[in-house]
Formats: C-alpha cells, sequence, structure tokens
C-alpha cells in the first residue's frame, strides 16, 4: 500500500477547513482509490477515509493507524452501514 500526500491537489478544501474549523494541521492522502483526510487540533487527531467505488478493507484501516498515529494511544473508530467511509479519532 503506497500513501501519497496530495495535499496540495485540495488546497481549496484544507484553505475551507483552516478558516472554518478548529483545525491546526489538515493533509489530504490518496490511498489506491481511496481518499484520506487527516486532521489534527489541540486536542484529536482525527482520520477519514472514504471510498466511493468499494467498502474499505480492515488492512487499510490497520496501514492508516500504524503509519499516521504511530503510537500506542486509544482509538475510536466510526464506521457507516455501507463501511466507505470510516472515521478515525484519537486524544492527543
Amino acid at each position: 500500500m503506497h500513501l501519497i500526500d496530495v495535499t496540495n491537489t485540495y488546497s481549496d478544501l484544507v484553505q475551507n477547513q483552516l478558516n472554518s474549523t478548529n483545525a491546526q494541521y489538515i493533509k489530504v492522502y490518496s490511498l489506491g482509490n481511496s481518499s484520506v483526510v487527516y486532521t489534527e487540533t489541540d486536542a484529536d487527531i482525527e482520520i477519514v477515509i472514504e471510498n466511493h467505488d468499494r467498502k474499505i478493507k480492515d488492512e487499510e484501516v490497520e496501514f492508516l493507524i500504524r503509519r499516521l498515529i504511530r503510537d500506542d494511544r486509544s482509538y475510536d473508530i466510526t464506521i457507516d452501514k455501507t463501511k466507505k467511509v470510516i472515521a478515525i479519532t484519537c486524544r492527543k
């Protein structure tokens, strides 16, 4: 699996999120045909994974947790019914 930083492609989205939320840091990644938005606030890290074409695989979620959270922190995972959108929230 390859996590590719595509933040520059989504500069309008990033700027809008920085201006309208309490986010301090935002990165947008591509993981195959899944989009990943990584957001940091003062208190939390949130990772949202979205794939319109298929269900997100458990291996992809585990890969992102290892790659982006990096510590043995506890986290919550929210999965929609179709398993095409997954949110991971972690306290800093």
